[in-house]
């Protein structure tokens, strides 16, 4: 399988954005566990791009290294493509990369991505990390309700990202061209269920980054959708042994 370079998915996320009459791309960078921080290169850059911390004005304020950043940038500016292709090359094959194509004003879409990002469980506050492209499409297809994906597609008239086969994919969403301003609930509110299929994503991700399941499909995308239906299988059975063992018995 081919997998798309920074040029093709660039060439796509413009001809996106010229289909939809805009010239700006927003961009969600997950910056946790990264040895680097965008914001000292964002400030390099000319005309000057609009930045923002989805942990702005909670108690991870200051962890500006770890936090979510979302950065809109101009395409008709050649140092906004410039880094536009430097983040496709160093962030989206690591996972760390979502597009967001968006009508809304950057001071909304701020306030939006930020709201979304603010989960509620059994009274409890937590971190959504939706914003992570190897969480984003499960939460979208499978996880959350119709009325919570609705949040989420509302905001953009597409979200896109790289795979685990670095094919890049998209969603389209219901924006409406013509409204720059958008309402937003406070939080996401999930379920125990919800919770657990989340955590399947991640116990089934670091299955997959172990290397002892190569041996099935070629594909890292149906081999990591094979992974996570047996991790949600062991879930559903109260299984608390060696994940590994436990999938080697099923596969």
């Amino acid at each position: 399988m081919k997998m798309a370079t920074p040029t093709e998915w660039q060439d796509q996320i413009e001809q996106v954005c010229a289909s939809l009459g805009l010239q700006q791309v927003d961009l969600l960078l997950d910056q946790s566990d990264w040895n680097n921080c965008a914001v000292p290169a964002l400030k390099t850059l000319r005309p000057e791009v609009p930045w923002f911390s989805l942990f702005s004005g909670t108690p991870e304020e200051n962890l500006l290294d770890q936090a979510p950043l979302l950065m809109r940038l101009d395409l008709a500016h050649w140092q906004h493509k410039a880094w536009l292709e430097e983040l496709m090359i160093h962030c989206a094959i690591d996972a760390r990369l979502l597009v967001v194509i968006s009508p809304l004003s950057f001071k909304s879409l701020s306030h939006a991505l930020q709201a979304l990002s603010q989960m509620k469980w059994g009274g409890e506050s937590g971190l959504l990390r939706y914003y992570d492209p190897r969480i984003f499409p499960l939460l979208m297809s499978s996880i959350l309700t119709d009325v919570q994906r609705v949040e989420y597609l509302k905001v953009a008239c597409y979200w896109g990202w790289l795979d685990r086969d670095d094919q890049s994919q998209w969603i389209e969403g219901i924006a409406q061209p013509q409204k720059n301003t958008i309402a937003i609930p406070t939080w996401i509110d999930l379920d125990d269920q919800q919770c657990e299929l989340i955590g399947c994503i991640s116990d089934a991700q670091k299955l997959l980054d172990g290397g002892n399941f190569n041996y099935l499909e070629s594909s890292q995308e149906q081999r990591f959708a094979t992974l996570y239906s047996v991790t949600v299988q062991a879930s559903q059975e109260n299984y608390f042994g060696s994940l590994t063992e436990y999938v080697k018995r099923k596969s």
